[in-house]
Parts: C-alpha cells; structure tokens; sequence
C-alpha cells in the first residue's frame, strides 16, 4: 500500500512536472524572451551610439551585432552573435562563420518558430521583392528577398555581391519541425568592407535543428538542486509546519524549477523551435 503511495505521488510530480514545463514554452518562454529583447535593445543602442558594437573578428555569443526588421511581417528584432539553441533563446542569431549582415559574402541568421517569441514564425510567407533592413556598425542595409525555399530546394549560385539568408522552421510540433525554411535576398546597394577574422569554425550545436548539448550538464545541476529543494520542502514541512513551510520553501522550488525548465528547453528541443 504504501509502495502504491509513493508511485502514485511520483507520477503526480513528474506530470505536474511536464505540464509546467509545456505552460513555461507556450507561456513563459515569450516573457523571457521579450525581457531579453529589452536587455539588448539598450545595449544595441548604447554600442552603435558609441561605435562600440563589433563588425568582425571574434565575438562573444550573445552579443548583439545588428538590429533585424522586416516591415512585411511587422518584425523588429535585435541580433546576436551565435545559433546554439542558448543564444536563439534571446533573438535571432547570426550564424558565426558568416559575414555579418552587409558585408560580401552571404550572411546567416537563424531564428526559432514556436517557442521564446518564434521571431520567425512566419518568415516562409514573404514573397519575393519584399525588403529586409539590417542595421549594424557599418549602416544601414536593406535586402531583397529572391525567393522562399525548403529543404532539398537548390540553393543559389555564390555571388561576390552581399546575400542575406534567414533560417527556421515550419510545421511539426514540439517533437520536430516538419521541414526547414530558407529564405534568400540579395542586398540592393554597396557592400561594406569586412574587417576580417571571422571564426571558420562551426559548432555542431550551431546547425540548423541542433540541440545545445553543452547545456546538459547545466541541466543536470539544475535538476540536483530541485531534487534538494523538494528534500528540504518535505523535511521543513515536517520540522516548521505547513505555513512556514509554504512561505519560504515556494519560491525556491518555483525558482529551481524555473531554471531546470529553462535548461532542458535548451538543451532537449532543436534551435530552431
């Protein structure tokens, strides 16, 4: 009976457990990520305002680099410098051995399609000639879009002329995306001269559809910590009493919680989502 008891509960606290973990993508994924969009928008801000933000060699991920809108879709974003599912949680990212946006070459940016804000949910219904403006260190620069492709489609012929090639997902669920989407503009003016040492180097984690495995270990603390607050929870509902147990132990398993969520959301769904 008592055997019964126990599994009973455990199964109790595994689906409290992964129905909080579905509210925190549908819910409280796009609050944090709004809260990011804030962060980095004053920070974009305060480095073009003081020639500060980085145009090449090696950037720290999670540095915003650019400033994304795309007036058809009503989207204005900050970029970051990384594609791994940590820095896709906080903007679109641009993919580190690309050039940065209106530089030569063809430059990367990816974004996510159903969680933390889905940036770019709908970028597979923009049409070809709709404009695309990317604001960096170097100026303004402003895109036209070619054409909208999915995976197995032939990608275009290399050009010396600045491209802009924007990634995500469409269809699927939470278990995978049904294809990946990829939409191809060219740049309509100057190019700006690259200033060099860019990383040639991708991380597996930084391809389209990977998952951050870098932030297992991560993941697994978190989870350790949560075992420990429900531990401490249950031996200080037993030594204090309900109400003081309740006053002080909630908001530390909310907040152990809150983090296991936000780890294993990285760590278990592909970037793109």
């Amino acid at each position: 009976m008592n055997k019964s008891r126990v599994l009973t509960q455990a199964l109790l606290v595994l689906s409290a457990l992964a129905l909080g973990f579905a509210g925190y993508l549908l819910l409280l994924s796009p609050l944090q990520y709004d809260r990011a969009q804030t962060v980095l928008y004053a920070k974009a801000r305060e480095t073009l305002a003081d020639t500060s933000m980085p145009t090449g060699g090696k950037i720290d991920a999670g540095t915003p680099v650019a400033f994304l809108e795309i007036p058809g879709l009503g989207l204005s974003e900050v970029v970051v410098e990384g594609t791994a599912g940590s820095q896709l949680a906080l903007g679109p990212g641009h993919g580190r051995t690309s050039p940065l946006p209106g530089q030569p070459g063809t430059s990367v940016l990816m974004g996510r399609a159903q969680t933390y804000g889905a940036p770019f949910k709908e970028i597979g219904k923009l049409q070809a000639g709709d404009e695309v403006d990317v604001t960096t260190a170097q100026g303004r620069f402003t895109y036209r879009v070619d054409r909208v492709r999915r995976e197995g489609d032939p990608r275009p012929p290399a050009a010396g002329k600045g491209r802009l090639m924007l990634i995500s997902a469409e269809g699927g669920d939470w278990t995978g995306p049904e294809r990946t989407v990829f939409v191809d503009s060219t740049l309509t003016g100057d190019v700006a001269a690259p200033p060099g040492g860019r990383s040639t180097t991708m991380l597996p984690e930084e391809a389209a559809l990977e998952r951050d495995s870098g932030v297992l270990i991560e993941l697994v603390l978190w989870l350790q910590v949560l075992a420990l607050a429900f531990g401490l929870f249950v031996w200080a509902r037993i030594r204090w009493g309900r109400w003081e147990t309740w006053l002080v132990g909630v908001p530390v398993v909310v907040a152990a919680t809150w983090q296991v969520y936000q780890s294993a959301a990285v760590a278990v769904l592909p970037n793109l989502l």
